[in-house]
């Protein structure tokens, strides 16, 4: 068994499902949520695999998951995705109080998102709620 998840750690899998990135990138991110006493939750489907750059990817969601997480207090955070097409759609959304800075701070994400034809937009901001999307093309040659 060790000797599997050493091989695994050292060749992840090719296309790897975006539930299991998510598992890592909150793991990743386990102390900050746990500091501003939220509640995470991965409610993307265990077989959505994606075709694109995992390490792109990978990059514009912890970039996207620290600052929710950081700007975000006493809230149930659910994190879920759809595909449509060749684009998934990632969205994370919080019931907590959320810091007025948020939108300003996705900058780094959005720009990251931006380079390979994506995009991160806060789709919605109230005074306790808030709904930040990652939509990018599921195409291997895109991101």
């Amino acid at each position: 068994m060790q000797i599997q998840q050493i091989t695994s750690t050292l060749f992840p899998p090719k296309n790897p499902t975006l539930h299991t990135i998510v598992n890592e990138l909150i793991h990743d991110a386990a102390a900050l949520a746990v500091h501003n006493r939220n509640f995470v939750i991965n409610n993307i489907p265990a077989d959505l695999r994606i075709e694109a750059n995992g390490t792109i990817v990978t990059s514009v969601l912890s970039k996207l998951f620290n600052t929710v997480f950081r700007h975000t207090q006493n809230s149930g955070i659910l994190i879920s995705a759809k595909v449509y097409g060749m684009v998934v759609l990632v969205q994370v959304k919080s019931n907590g109080q959320i810091s007025p800075a948020l939108p300003e701070d996705l900058g780094h994400a959005s720009q990251k998102a931006r380079t390979t034809g994506g995009v991160v937009e806060v789709v919605h901001y109230e005074n306790k709620e808030a709904s930040v999307a990652y939509c990018f093309l599921n195409v291997a040659a895109v991101a």
